[in-house]
C-alpha cells in the first residue's frame, strides 16, 4: 500500500530536504514536494509531484499554497523540511496567521495534528528560549542559562558565570542564530546581528528574547528519531566530528552509535510533547563529566535523517509501519557497541575538496540519483 506524503519546504538549498524523497519512497510512500522554485530537492527522481510557492511569499500565502496542494493530493502526512515550515504548519492549527475559511481550517488542522502531533508544545519544543525551562521541569539537564532581552540583561549573568557564553536567537537552524562569545565586544555584536535578523521572522508576539548560556566544553551529539503519537519508534545517535563552518555549523563527518542514554531522553521528549513524525534532539556531552545536556529539539528532517536506512534503522520505514499498523521492515535501534564513521556529501567536499576523509570512510553520495548528484554539486 502506497501512502501519499507531502514534504513542505520554505527553502531551496536545504540538503536534508533533497535526500528525503528517495528515503520516503523506498519505505513505501508516494512523495510530493511543496517548495519555492529551483530547489535542490526537485532534482530527485523519486517525486510523484512538485508544487511551487511564489518566491518571497508571505506566511499567509505559503499556507494558502499548502492548503491548495493538500486538497489536490490528499496526503496522509505533511513532513516539515525546515524550522520555518514547522512553525507555519503549527500556525495552521492555531489560525494565528492564515485567514482560511472554517472548513479548510478544520481539515488543515486535523492533517497537521496527525502529521506532527499534539499542538500543546509546538512552540515550546522549537523556541530556544522556552525549551530549557520545560526540559528542567522534566528533570533533564540543560546548560546554566538565562533568557535575556539585551546586553544589559546579559551582563549580570556574565558577571556571575564569566566568558565564554553562548547567545542564541529564539529560532535558527544549521548553526544560524548561535554565537559563542569570548568577550563583551563579541556579545554586543551578536545581539546587534540577531536583532537585525528578527525583521525576517514571523514573530511570536512580544519583544525579541534571547537565550544566554554558560559555555560547556564537550562534544555535540544528536539523536535522530521517528515517533508516532508520543511513542518513539526508532532512532540512532550521531556525534559531530567535523563541522562546517566550525564550530557551530552542521556536521560534515559523524560517528554513529546506539546512544542508549540519548535514546531515553528522546523517548521522554516524544512522550511528554506528544510528537509524531521525524525529529532530532541535540546535546552537548561535557568533557570532564560525560554528562549530557539537552540543547534543542528540531521538529524537521535533517541532512542525516535518510542515513538510518544505510544502517538498517530506517526512520521512514518505522513511520510507514506505524501508519499502516504493519511491523517495520527495519530495526528500531543499533546494537550496543555498533558504531562507525560517515562522511556527509556534499558537505565534507564543500568544506575541503581534498579532504582525505572522502576516501577513508563511507560517504552518502547519491550515485543512484545522478540528476540529484549533479544538482548538489551545482547548488553550492
Amino acid at each position: 500500500m502506497t501512502i501519499p506524503v507531502l514534504l513542505a519546504s520554505t527553502t531551496t538549498r536545504w540538503l536534508g530536504t533533497a535526500r528525503m524523497p528517495k528515503a520516503l519512497a523506498d519505505a513505501g510512500f508516494a512523495v510530493s514536494l511543496l517548495t519555492p522554485r529551483n530547489s535542490l530537492a526537485e532534482a530527485s527522481r523519486c517525486l510523484a509531484g512538485v508544487f511551487h510557492v511564489a518566491d518571497h511569499t508571505t506566511p499567509s500565502a505559503w499556507l494558502e499554497a499548502l492548503s491548495a496542494t493538500t486538497e489536490r493530493i490528499r496526503p496522509r502526512l505533511v513532513i516539515p523540511c525546515d524550522d520555518m515550515a514547522f512553525r507555519l504548519l503549527g500556525s495552521a492549527v492555531t489560525g494565528r496567521i492564515a485567514q482560511l475559511n472554517a472548513g479548510v481550517q478544520f481539515e488543515m488542522a486535523a492533517l497537521v495534528r496527525c502529521s506532527i502531533g499534539d499542538p500543546t508544545h509546538y512552540r515550546t519544543s522549537v523556541d530556544k528560549t522556552l525549551l530549557p525551562a520545560f526540559a528542567g521541569s522534566m528533570g533533564l539537564r540543560v546548560p546554566t542559562h538565562r533568557v535575556v532581552a539585551g546586553v544589559a540583561d546579559a551582563e549580570s549573568f556574565v558577571a556571575r558565570h564569566g566568558y565564554p557564553v553562548v547567545l542564541k536567537r529564539a529560532h535558527g537552524f544549521a548553526g544560524q542564530g548561535v554565537a559563542i562569545c569570548t568577550e563583551r565586544e563579541a556579545l554586543v555584536r551578536a545581539f546587534a546581528a540577531f536583532a537585525a535578523a528578527e525583521a525576517a521572522d514571523i514573530g511570536d508576539g512580544g519583544p525579541p528574547r534571547y537565550l544566554l548560556q554558560a559555555y560547556v566544553s564537550g562534544s555535540v551529539q544528536y539523536f535522530h528519531a521517528a515517533a508516532w503519537q508520543g511513542q518513539l519508534l526508532a532512532g540512532f545517535a550521531l556525534e559531530k566530528l567535523i563541522a562546517h563552518p566550525a564550530p557551530c555549523g552542521p556536521p560534515t563527518m559523524t560517528r554513529y552509535f546506539a546512544g542508549d542514554e540519548l535514546r531515553k531522553t528522546a523517548a521522554s521528549l516524544a512522550r511528554s510533547q506528544g510528537i509524531s513524525g521525524l525529529f532530532f534532539a541535540e546535546f552537548i556531552v561535557e568533557d570532564e563529566t560525560g554528562v549530557h545536556h539537552l540543547l534543542e529539539i528540531n521538529r524537521r528532517v535533517s541532512p542525516a535523517t535518510h542515513r538510518g536506512a544505510a544502517r538498517d534503522v530506517d526512520l521512514c520505514a518505522a513511520l510507514y509501519g506505524a501508519i499502516t499498523g504493519e511491523p517495520s521492515t527495519s530495526r528500531c535501534a543499533l546494537e550496543a557497541g555498533e558504531e562507525g564513521i560517515t562522511v556527509h556529501f556534499p558537505q565534507e567536499w564543500l568544506r575541503d575538496p581534498q579532504s582525505p576523509h572522502l576516501g577513508e570512510h563511507p560517504s552518502d553520495i547519491p550515485w543512484d540519483e545522478p540528476a540529484l548528484f549533479r544538482a548538489l554539486l551545482r547548488g553550492h
